[in-house]
């Protein structure tokens, strides 16, 4: 049985050790993840595998474990793996002084491009000569048909003269 778990509460250590603990207790392997730390906060996402014979007792220790002093979310994923059309896929970064509402500009053009985002991370961080903050998105995506990269790009840069965008293929 797959699960897939949130995990959100105050950072401290041994967090990682716990989690993988009850997983390897309850015979599970541990899929997949990405965990960070914001602003003190620990914040994760975890795919694991129970048998399925373990999957209630690995619930209840997930429950046991972590709750009341993390937010914890548990689905179990029973769906199969289901053929999806070809989809075009893509890495996108966009780097520019950072503004208001830029994220929401995004995420507009890339459900107007039918773009699915698959990961997407931002960072704030100060530009090298200036230290002014520079905004940063990093994403992969996919889209039903080929995207129009310039058009897609003209979009952004829309936003101000020092936006600077970059394609990568997935």
């Amino acid at each position: 049985m797959k699960f897939v778990i949130t995990l959100l509460g105050s950072d401290r250590l041994g967090i990682v050790e716990s989690f993988s603990k009850t997983v390897a207790d309850h015979d599970g392997a541990w899929c997949e993840s990405r965990i960070m730390q914001v602003d003190g906060q620990f914040g994760g996402v975890f795919q694991a595998d129970v048998p399925d014979e373990n999957a209630d007792a690995f619930e209840n220790s997930l429950e046991s474990s972590f709750q009341p002093e993390f937010h914890l979310a548990v689905v179990r994923s029973n769906a199969a793996v289901v053929a999806t059309p070809d989809r075009h896929s893509f890495g996108i970064t966009v780097l520019c002084g950072d503004r208001p509402r830029l994220l929401h500009r995004f995420a507009q053009l890339c459900t107007a491009q039918q773009i699915n985002i698959l990961e997407l991370q931002t960072n704030l961080r100060p530009a090298a000569m200036t230290g002014l903050l520079m905004f940063e998105i990093e994403a992969t995506g996919d889209s039903p048909e080929p995207l129009d990269r310039s058009e897609f790009t003209a979009a952004l840069e829309a936003l101000g003269d020092d936006v600077v965008v970059d394609f990568s293929d997935e």
